[in-house]
């Protein structure tokens, strides 16, 4: 795993989406990752960095709890996430949607379809740095556009 300092540094005063799995690894104590999770949301939450959030990464994490009968849970987590402060959750509007494709330095064959709108949605809003451990967006991503939680 990276070091908090290295976070930290990466992400200080930047605009960062932050993926799906960043997210998960928060709610479902994922560990290691869950305390790097944590102290990057702690950083969103006092204004250190702004986060973008796609509204397809805020389904994905509502699905664990809802395959597990935890509706009210996916409610609660989809309120949390969309009134959480100096975040914004992106919709897939028509400027996301033609993003995808338009940027000649990401590998767009190598993503999944959500995985393309999510980036799209980064894309769109001018985003710094996308966190994320997605092999995925690992391989598309140009390695100073992607801060990864392992080293």
């Amino acid at each position: 795993m990276i070091a908090d300092s290295r976070l930290i540094k990466a992400v200080t005063g930047r605009k960062v989406l932050i993926d799906s799995n960043i997210i998960i690894y928060l709610i479902d104590l994922v560990e290691p990752y869950q305390r790097l999770a944590k102290l990057l949301f702690r950083m969103v939450e006092a204004g250190d960095v702004f986060a973008l959030i796609s509204i397809l990464s805020l389904s994905e994490v509502m699905q664990g709890p809802i395959k597990n009968n935890r509706n009210t849970l996916a409610l609660e987590l989809k309120d949390y996430l969309l009134n959480f402060p100096n975040c914004l959750c992106q919709e897939i509007t028509l400027p996301v949607l033609e993003k995808v494709g338009s940027d000649g330095s990401i590998r767009w064959n190598g993503l999944r379809t959500i995985d393309s709108l999510i980036v799209a949605s980064g894309l769109a809003n001018d985003v710094d740095l996308f966190v994320s451990n997605d092999r995925h967006f690992q391989n598309a991503l140009p390695p100073k556009m992607i801060l990864t939680l392992e080293p």
